[in-house]
C-alpha cells in the first residue's frame, strides 16, 4: 500500500515510540529529525528514504519525524522483505540510503563540532510534543460520553492521556497520524462496527502492533466470546472497577503495574497507600513489593517515604501492607531511610511497627523530604 500525505510546517511525519513497516519517500520539503528534545538532522532530498530502521531492526522508533516546511511524503507501508523480494534494486537504496547517514554522523563525531546546528535544540513546542510521545497514551472508541470520562478519571490516576472517538471514521482518523499504546473499542457500537474496526486497525501502521481491548456489559457472555473470537487482547468490564481495569491495561501493555502505587520521586521512593484496599489492590501490591524494593537498589535510592494520608483511619489491611513493607526492607538490611506522611490522633501509631521504629511521622510531603534531608546531614555529621 502506498500512500501520498501532505503536511503542514510543525506536524509530525512519524512519531517516536512506535514500531513501524515500511519505510517512507521524501517528495518536497524540509524534515526534522528530532530525539530527546534535540534536532539531529534534516532531510531535505527530494527522493530521500527514512523511516526503514524500525523495521529492519525490529525496534520501535526513537526519534520524531517533524515537518520543518510544508511537505510531502509517500508512506510505502508495505514489510521491506516483500518490497526487495518484489524489486531487488530497492536493497542497493535501502544501503545506500544507510551508508550516506553513518558516513555523515561519523564525520560529526569525529569533529566534534559543537558550533554545528546539527544538535541545535528544538523548541519547547517540540520538547514537551517528544515528552508526550513517551506518554502512555489511550483510544476510547464509544459514543456514551459518561464511559470517556469514566475511563478518563481512572487512567489519570496513572497520568496516562486518553483520547476518544465516538465511531469508526473518528477513531481511523485518530490513528492516522497517531500511535496509541492501547485502544478500547465497546463493543455496544452499532451492528459490527467493533469487530471491522478492530479489523481495519490492524491494517494501520501506526496502531499495527497496538493491543486492541473490548468494552462490555458485565455478565454479556455473547459480547465476551464474540470479542475473544475476533481477535481483541483483551476485555474490561462496565460498570468499571477503576483497579480491575488499571490492571488489565498495564497487563496487555507489559507495563510494570506496581507504578500504581510505587513511585521514583526525585531522590526517593514514593509509596502512597492507596484508599480502596480491597483483596484485589493488596495482593496486587504485596505481589510486585520485592520487585519495587529490587529497583530501588538498583537506581542506588536509599530514601523511603510512605504515605497513609489519605486513609481516614489505620485500617487492619493498611497496617499489614505497610509493615510487611517495611520488614522486607529491615530483613534485606537495607541502609533506607523512611518517613510515613500521617495525620491524626493515631499518626504516632506507625512508629509502633516493626522496621518503622526509627522512622519520621511528618504531617506533609515536603516535611517528610525536609525530615530525610536532616538525617542525612546528621549521618554525614557523625562520620
Amino acid at each position: 500500500m502506498i500512500r501520498l500525505e501532505e503536511y503542514k510546517e510543525g506536524e509530525v511525519v512519524l512519531p517516536e515510540g512506535e514500531l513501524g513497516k515500511g519505510f517512507c519517500i521524501l517528495e518536497s520539503g524540509v524534515l526534522e529529525v528530532i530525539r530527546g528534545g534535540r534536532i539531529l538532522s534534516e532531510i531535505d532530498m527530494p527522493g530521500a528514504i527514512f523511516g526503514e530502521l524500525s523495521e529492519l531492526l525490529s525496534l520501535k522508533r526513537d526519534a520524531v519525524i517533524r515537518a520543518k516546511t510544508p511537505s510531502k511524503v509517500r508512506h510505502i507501508e508495505e514489510s521491506i522483505a516483500s518490497i526487495v523480494d518484489k524489486n531487488p534494486k530497492v536493497a542497493l537504496k535501502l544501503l545506500r540510503t544507510l551508508g550516506r547517514r553513518l558516513y555523515r554522523m561519523n564525520r560529526v563525531a569525529i569533529r566534534q563540532d559543537e558550533d554545528s546546528n546539527i544538535f541545535e535544540k528544538a523548541d519547547k513546542e517540540v520538547v514537551d510534543e517528544t515528552a508526550n510521545s513517551n506518554k502512555v497514551r489511550i483510544l476510547i472508541v464509544d459514543d456514551k460520553p459518561n464511559i470517556i470520562k469514566q475511563l478518563t478519571d481512572i487512567f489519570a490516576r496513572s497520568e496516562w492521556v486518553v483520547e476518544s472517538a465516538h465511531d469508526e471514521a473518528s477513531a481511523i482518523r485518530a490513528c492516522e497520524h497517531h500511535g496509541f499504546s492501547a485502544i478500547l473499542i465497546s463493543m455496544a457500537l452499532p451492528d459490527e462496527t467493533a469487530v471491522d474496526l478492530r479489523r481495519k486497525l490492524k491494517t494501520n501502521h501506526n496502531v499495527l502492533n497496538t493491543p486492541v481491548l473490548a468494552m462490555i456489559v458485565k455478565g454479556d457472555e455473547p459480547a465476551l466470546k464474540k470479542a475473544l473470537n475476533s481477535g481483541f487482547s483483551d476485555c474490561i468490564t462496565k460498570p468499571f472497577d477503576a483497579n480491575k481495569t488499571e490492571a488489565v491495561m498495564y497487563k496487555v501493555m507489559d507495563l510494570d503495574s506496581s507504578a500504581r502505587y510505587f513511585k521514583f520521586v526525585e531522590d526517593y521512593l514514593y509509596f502512597k497507600v492507596p484508599e480502596d484496599l480491597s483483596n484485589f489492590v493488596i495482593n496486587d501490591i504485596k505481589e510486585n513489593m520485592d520487585n519495587r524494593i529490587r529497583n530501588t537498589i538498583n537506581e542506588g535510592i536509599v530514601k523511603l517515604i510512605i504515605d497513609v494520608s489519605e486513609l481516614e483511619e489505620p485500617s487492619e489491611e493498611a497496617i499489614e501492607v505497610v509493615g510487611e513493607f517495611a520488614e522486607k526492607i529491615e530483613d534485606m538490611k537495607l541502609p533506607m531511610r523512611g518517613a510515613i506522611v500521617a495525620t491524626g490522633d493515631d499518626a504516632e501509631m506507625w512508629n509502633n511497627l516493626d522496621g518503622c521504629e526509627e522512622w519520621g511521622i511528618c504531617s506533609d510531603l515536603n516535611n517528610a523530604k525536609e525530615h530525610l534531608a536532616q538525617e542525612a546531614v546528621s549521618e554525614e555529621e557523625e562520620e
